[in-house]
């Protein structure tokens, strides 16, 4: 069952992040869509770390399908809202889902949405079932 509330963090775009005209490079929104992941696991008291390679339990969880609409440019040093949520939660992986937001005026513009899709897999890089620390992280709270 896929959680019902997003996990939301703040970003500021930093300059390393930007091209030469001062906007986000279209693969930094990725890595926002990335960090957004860490601290939806961190949030539900399970280490990214230990969720993408958990050696000891002999499993991992790689990202196999990005996906991301880009609706509004963001700016160096805009500072963003990202809403991350567990879209779905399958046998053998789960879906995330972000909507990323600047704020202009005083209201919320979607900058860029996405989806990112992770599977489960063994030391061999099979897939398999997705492991219960995992099931019960993404799942609905």
């Amino acid at each position: 069952m896929p959680s019902a509330l997003p996990h939301t963090i703040e970003i500021r775009v930093r300059f390393g992040e930007t091209d030469p005209y001062g906007v986000a490079y279209f693969a930094a929104v990725l890595d926002y869509f990335k960090r957004g992941m860490d601290e939806f696991l961190r949030s539900r008291d399970l280490s990214p770390d230990l969720a993408y390679r958990n050696r000891k339990r002999n499993y991992g969880f790689p990202i196999v399908a990005a996906t991301c609409r880009y609706r509004a440019p963001v700016r160096f040093d805009d500072l963003l809202t990202l809403r991350t949520r567990v879209v779905r939660v399958e046998r053998k992986g789960a879906t995330f889902g972000f909507s990323l937001f600047r704020t202009q005026e005083g209201m919320e513009i979607l900058a860029a949405e996405g989806r990112v899709s992770c599977r489960s897999i063994d030391a061999s890089w099979k897939t398999i079932p997705l492991p219960a620390e995992l099931k019960n992280a993404l799942s609905s709270r």
